[in-house]
């Protein structure tokens, strides 16, 4: 239907065609149900008509033609008509029972005519089996009779309803007068007597064998009983249940009786309506079709049924019936009752019934009546009465209250639909005062026109109490307050009449000196001079209690003031202050107006600067004023209006954290062009009493006249500023390595500049005194120069700019007129150039943790495992002006800027703000990473969203497909992940869904193309979100999401990297250049076999610290990783890269040491590592000689030797020194050097940890000692390796991690090829080598090496005790 037809459809009131009831429930054997159709609306003077067509559920459960007949047909509703009812045909079984349980089918509403389809549309009919379906089994005829001789009787056992199952029944016997064994066989009630039926069988006899004997006897009976005590039997606890429609429901009692209760049963009970209908399902009572299982054991359960009360609209309708049924018993029968019949009675509930609405009712006599109000609850669409007559009590009739009889004169009305009558009650009011007293009201003789009659409620009664507050005696004072004038003179004398009231009763007598009949006394107070001046005294005087306790005391006391005469000292200023410029301070002759940006000063006539000082001067000495002790005050308003309407002075009453608006001078933030001023002097003699206040004449602030004046006259706002950070570097005298922040802004006349790192807001706060922006505000110029807490603030100690150019102003730099605090903050203004200028220098630590400045990446490249990240520093500017009109007394126009400082991070994560689907691809979607990161365990760990363009949602699998959503890596195949689903939009509206994704193994490098296959799934229109989603699998759509990440982002910590970059060059010219030009991709390369390997360590360019520091590498070590270890370096965490043996690492070799170069390692296996420092190579020296730079160099051939796939990483230590302080020179003795020397002369292995667990190396580490350390890995090409050197192989593979190229593996490869001839030969080779080195070594004065040290390769002991080793 279009929403234009609809609209009118609404507009027009048209009628809205439903089904009366949602569900409705028929037996089969009842043949059809019942259905009403309403119509309703304001208008049905027009014919109407609609379709109802029955159909199936979805599943599938009745069928047309088989269960029930299917409709379609018009409902045509004449003029006038909103019902009408139709019959829906219920079929049963076609004559064949068959027990189905049950089933149902559907009626909906379509096409109607003259009005629109409203809720429900929808009705569902319940088809619930008939009784005839369920197996039952009976005896055909009531009794059957048979001859002795005839030696047994057959009884006939009918079975009926659904025929297709087996079942079995007891028939046992009964013996009567026909004993057992006597006259007849027993049929005993066990399994033996059963009697069967087999799959469609209708009879089967019981056989019960006779006794013939020869005696004879008179005919004699017994019983055959048909049964199963072992199964269990349903049924009702009680037949009948009555209750109260108010009560809201009623419980039922299902019990289940037999032997054998340990099976679990099930039995379904049922709401239906009597014949005639009585009580009808949703209006007298909620309908019930219900499973009530019992466990194994349980014989008995327990169920409600709600009943309605009249929908909360009490209608007296009189008892009303329906009935529960049980049907459909499992593990069990139906026995009896199997019927419950439920009476729903509302004789009390709705019954009319009256009572009052509160207990008590409280008046005062003078009221002349009280009205108690009567309630009426139940039927309220009767007229109905009731008596409310008074019993009298301390209160009596006539003298306190007219009476009301208990006549029909005292009937309280009650016209239908009327809730509440009040029944008054005249109360007599006297003259004299009595105490509370009490009586009651009563109902009675309810009547009512309903033929239920009405009833009085359980407050049938209430309490009266009567006051008599107005006739009681009160005593009081006539006001609470009094003043009087003191004297004058010694000797005189001041009266104040103080008035004492007495009201109410009158008639008794009160001693407080009231005689009967008086209502006032006056008492009389005598007030003395004292001849001391004080500013006002007080005195209370009170009432007593009245003795004869007749009167009530209230007002009991009242204070008498006593007036000075002349309260104030008696000094005042011979003639008016005048308000002047700062500027004109000494010469305030001048008749010149005030200069706006300057501060403004009060001159009292009793200081010398005054005009007329020569003739007020000699006054204030005479009168002892002291004009330093003086009290001021200022007014501002806002300048003149161009009417010339002027605004009311008002007081500056608002300090801030540099100035005060009490003192002699006015500050020029208080002030603009054009303000009106105005100032208040109060004289205070030299005994410190404060005298009177003259205020001065009002003048205005020039508009002409300024001292920064705006560019537009007459404008203010804010003006453009610039804000600059800068690294000062170590050539700072005053402030070496840190950040200078200065922020410059031009001056306006009566701008309060603010500048801070914290957003500003409610400056009534932010300038005060109050100490909270000290902490809201620590790195802005809000902070005296004793409120900073960083190092550094912009507000120094220091009160003159020593860059002033040219004089100062008049008293610019007083600080008896201004305040120390005024100098400070002005300090930063050059009044000469009319510009501020506020310059503040912190560390790193505090802009980020003070100041409130962030860290981030800015998304620039420098290379494949380095990118730019930048220090974000927020700035808030305010230019703050002073509004007598403005909220909280300032007017401020406020910038925000962003100061950068960038620095270089290693290894950049690469991506788009959001990838889409592919562009052929059915449906669509967009993916947007968020993050990225590695985890403990060296895992890639992705988050992302996705947001699907399509009616529905993407899921991670559905039990309709197959297909799950997936990711994949081509450059990893081998590499795995985990995808998992976060969380989701609860919507199908284009949810967004919070992805994330971890790999199952580690890897180094992430860097590749990863398709991330996500599993869409649609969903109708008319489907409403649901948990788990209803929704139809799709084909999968794809993103490829670029990554380019590396497990080796940061193996060194920056505070142990000194800002320093390490690189790895294939290019010896790219080595040797100064890195002006940059080294792009080509420090990111994959070394083949055969090629040089350049090292270079540089300071990082990007602090720009020039040639300030001198860097010289000390050791260079070669590790590789064991089970795909990747080494980082942190001591917190106990991880040493390649400094120091650790089970994680397989090999590990120091192939360069400046200071020990004889305990390098040389080779590995017999390839040789030939690594030199560049300061070792005559070919460079042009890196040498380059400041903050070092470099070494070392074949690649040796790393080749190990299996594919081993990550070899380089590991140096340097230092980095002032060029003051740096030694090109051989550096520090090595540690481990010393270490071994004095362990070899001890005899005795130690090992070189710490006592705390950290190697010696580590332990030198850090700035505090000017060393660093980094860690590099090494690409290695093995795509151009001709073969794999099997024998190096085994040998590498053969040495014993942490002990690594130990001399004893190759003395074992000589062992075995040569023998033990070979090996005697090579230890005199030793011997005499090292005797040759220690002749070298003497005669180059440097330390004897340890005997112990006897060859070239790098020496490795083994420690059994804890398996450790050390290296030299």
């Amino acid at each position: 239907m279009h929403a234009s037809l609809l609209e009118s459809l609404i507009v027009n009131a048209a009628p809205v065609f439903y089904f009366g009831d949602m569900e409705h429930h028929v037996d089969e054997s009842d043949g059809y149900v019942e259905v009403r159709v309403w119509r309703t609306g304001s208008d049905l003077s027009k014919p109407g008509t609609v379709t109802v067509r029955s159909r199936k559920t979805d599943p599938v459960s009745a069928e047309a033609g088989v269960d029930y007949v299917g409709i379609s047909k018009n409902l045509d509703f004449a003029p006038g008509v909103n019902m009408q009812t139709f019959r829906v045909t219920v079929l049963d079984d076609l004559g064949q029972p068959v027990l189905e349980g049950a089933e149902k089918f559907e009626l909906v509403l379509r096409m109607p005519m003259n009005g629109i389809l409203g809720e429900p549309g929808k009705a569902t009919i319940y088809i619930n089996d008939s009784i005839s379906d369920l197996p039952k089994v009976q005896f055909g005829d009531a009794s059957y009779t048979g001859n002795e001789y005839d030696g047994q009787i057959s009884a006939i056992v009918y079975r009926s309803g659904d025929l297709s199952y087996k079942s079995t029944v007891r028939c046992y016997s009964l013996q009567g007068s026909a004993q057992v064994m006597m006259d007849f066989n027993e049929r005993p009630n066990t399994d033996v007597s059963t009697v069967l039926f087999l799959p469609g069988e209708v009879e089967q006899p019981c056989v019960l064998v006779l006794v013939d004997d020869t005696e004879h006897e008179e005919e004699e009976e017994l019983r055959l009983v048909l049964g199963s005590p072992k199964t269990p039997v349903f049924y009702f606890g009680d037949m009948e249940h009555h209750v109260d429609e108010s009560d809201g429901y009623v419980e039922v009692r299902v019990w289940r009786t037999g032997s054998d209760l340990s099976k679990p049963g099930t039995v379904t009970v049922r709401s239906r309506k009597t014949d005639p209908v009585s009580a009808e399902a949703g209006v007298d009572y909620v309908g019930i079709s219900k499973n009530l299982d019992f466990a194994p054991g349980v014989n008995m359960q327990t169920f409600r049924v709600t009943v309605l009360d009249d929908l909360g609209q009490p209608v007296l309708e009189g008892a009303e019936k329906f009935e529960l049924v049980l049907r459909m018993p499992m593990n069990g029968i139906l026995g009896e009752p199997g019927k419950a019949t439920i009476y729903i009675n509302d004789s009390i509930s709705d019954l009319p019934k009256v009572q009052f609405g509160d207990a008590s009712y409280t008046g005062n006599e003078y009221d002349g009546q009280i009205s108690a109000i009567v309630y009426r609850s139940g039927d309220l669409s009767y007229k109905s009465t009731v008596r409310c007559y008074s019993l009298q009590g301390s209160a009596q009739v006539m003298m306190d209250f007219n009476e009301r009889p208990n006549t029909d004169v005292s009937t309280v009305l009650f016209l239908p639909g009327e809730v509440e009558q009040p029944c008054v009650l005249v109360l007599v009011d006297d003259t004299e005062h009595e105490e509370e007293e009490e009586l009651r009201l009563v109902l009675g003789s309810p009547k009512s026109e309903s033929p239920f009659g009405a009833s009085v409620g359980t407050r049938n009664e209430t309490l009266i109490k009567i006051k008599d507050d107005a006739d009681k005696a009160i005593i009081r004072f006539s006001a609470t307050k009094f003043s009087v004038s003191e004297p004058s003179e010694s000797g005189q004398l001041s009266v104040v009449r103080v008035p004492v009231q007495r009201a109410g009763d009158t008639s008794k007598v009160s001693v407080v000196r009231f005689k009967e009949g008086e209502t006032e006394h006056i008492v009389q107070v005598e007030i003395l001079y004292d001849g001391v001046r004080e500013m006002r005294e007080a005195f209370t005087v009170h009432l007593r209690p009245d003795e004869n306790m007749v009167a009530e005391i209230q007002v009991t006391k009242a204070i008498i003031y006593i007036e000075e005469t002349n309260s104030m000292a008696d000094v005042t200023f011979p003639s008016v202050p005048v308000v002047v410029s700062l500027l004109q301070y000494d010469d305030t002759s001048r008749d010149a107006r005030l200069v706006a940006g300057y501060p403004a000063v009060c001159v009292t006539s009793c200081n010398p600067k005054y005009p007329d000082f020569d003739r007020t001067g000699s006054i204030c000495a005479a009168e002892h004023i002291n004009n330093t002790l003086t009290r001021y005050r200022w007014m501002v308003s806002a300048p003149t209006g161009p009417d010339g309407v002027t605004s009311p002075m008002k007081e500056v009453d608002f300090d801030t954290f540099f100035s005060s608006s009490k003192t002699i001078a006015l500050d020029s933030v208080y002030f603009q062009a054009g303000s009106r001023v105005q100032c208040a002097a109060r004289a205070v003699n030299s005994n410190g009493d404060e005298g009177l206040e003259l205020s001065s004449p009002i003048v205005s602030i020039s508009l002409e006249d300024g001292v920064c004046q705006p560019r537009v006259v007459g404008t203010v706002g804010a003006e453009p500023f610039s804000a600059r950070l800068r690294y000062t570097g170590a050539e700072d005298p005053d402030h070496p390595n840190l950040i200078k922040l200065t922020v410059t802004m031009p001056h306006i006349d009566g701008m309060l500049p603010v500048v801070s790192t914290r957003p500003l807001s409610n400056f009534e706060l932010t300038l005060s005194p109050d100490g909270t922006r000290v902490g809201n505000h620590r790195c802005s110029n809000l902070l005296d120069h004793t409120e900073v807490r960083t190092r550094y603030g912009f507000i120094t100690n220091a009160t003159r700019n020593p860059e002033a150019i040219g004089g100062t102003a008049p008293y610019q730099y007083s600080s008896s007129l201004r305040g120390q605090k005024t100098l400070r903050f002005y300090r930063n203004l050059h009044l000469e150039a009319c510009l501020w200028e506020f310059v503040s220098y912190y560390d790193m630590s505090e802009l980020l943790s003070d100041c409130g400045g962030t860290i981030g990446t800015d998304g620039q490249v420098l290379n494949l495992v380095q990118s730019y990240v930048t220090l974000r520093v927020p700035l808030h500017v305010s230019y703050v002006f002073h509004s007598p009109v403005g909220a909280g007394g300032w007017q401020h126009f406020d910038l925000q800027s962003e100061l950068r400082l960038t620095f270089v991070y290693d290894t950049a994560i690469l991506w788009r703000d959001g990838i889409g689907s592919p562009a052929e691809a059915e449906l669509q979607g967009s993916l947007y990473p968020t993050s990225m990161r590695i985890n403990e365990h060296g895992r890639l760990v992705v988050n992302f969203r996705t947001e699907a363009r399509f009616r529905g949602l993407f899921v991670t699998a559905h039990s309709a497909t197959p297909l799950t959503s997936m990711v994949m890596c081509a450059e990893h195949p081998g590499l795995t992940f985990n995808l998992s689903l976060v969380r989701s939009e609860p919507t199908y509206n284009q949810p967004m869904q919070q992805w994330t994704f971890i790999s199952d193994f580690a890897v180094r490098d992430y860097t590749g193309t990863y398709t991330v296959k996500l599993l869409p799934c649609t969903a109708s229109l008319n489907v409403e979100y649901t948990l788990p989603p209803v929704c139809h699998p799709r084909e999968p759509v794809t993103f490829d999401l670029d990554i380019r990440f590396q497990q080796v982002s940061d193996p060194v910590a920056a505070e142990f990297s000194l800002n320093t970059q390490m690189l790895l060059l294939s290019k010896r010219a790219l080595w040797l250049s100064d890195g002006s030009m940059g080294f792009g991709q080509e420090s990111d390369v994959a070394f083949s076999e055969g090629d040089v390997i350049y090292g270079r360590i540089m300071v990082d360019p990007v602090q720009n610290l020039g040639d300030s520091f001198i860097c010289n590498i000390e050791k260079v070590f070669l590790c590789t990783g064991a089970d795909g270890y990747v080494p980082k370096y942190n001591p917190d965490n106990f991880e040493f890269g390649c400094l120091a043996d650790s089970p994680s690492l397989l090999y590990r070799f120091k192939i360069i040491d400046k200071a020990q170069p004889e305990t390098q390692a040389r080779t590995l296996g017999s390839i040789s590592f030939n690594a030199y420092l560049a300061v070792d190579d005559p070919q460079a020296l042009a890196l040498v000689r380059q400041p903050g730079s070092d470099g070494f160099r070392l074949d690649s051939t040796a790393l080749f030797q190990v299996s594919v796939g081993r990550e070899w990483f380089i590991h140096t230590i340097y230092t980095v020194r002032s060029r003051d302080n740096a030694n090109r020179g051989i550096g520090k003795r090595s540690v481990e050097y010393q270490s071994l020397t004095r362990s070899v002369s001890t005899s005795q292995w130690r090992s070189r940890r710490s006592a705390n667990g950290v190697p010696d190396l580590a332990e030198g580490i850090g700035a505090e000692n000017n060393r660093g350390t980094n860690i590099l890995h090494i690409a290695l090409d093995h795509s151009s390796q001709k073969h794999l050197n099997l024998d190096l192989e085994s040998q590498a593979e053969g040495v014993v991690p942490r002990e690594l190229n130990r001399r004893e593996s190759s003395d074992g490869r000589l062992v075995v090829f040569v023998g033990i001839l070979v090996a005697l030969l090579f230890t005199v080779l030793l011997i005499i080598l090292v005797v040759l080195v220690v002749r070298s070594r003497q005669k180059k004065n440097v330390t004897e090496t340890p005997k112990s040290s006897s060859s070239t390769e790098p020496m490795m002991r083994q420690v059994p005790e804890n398996n450790d080793s050390s290296e030299v």
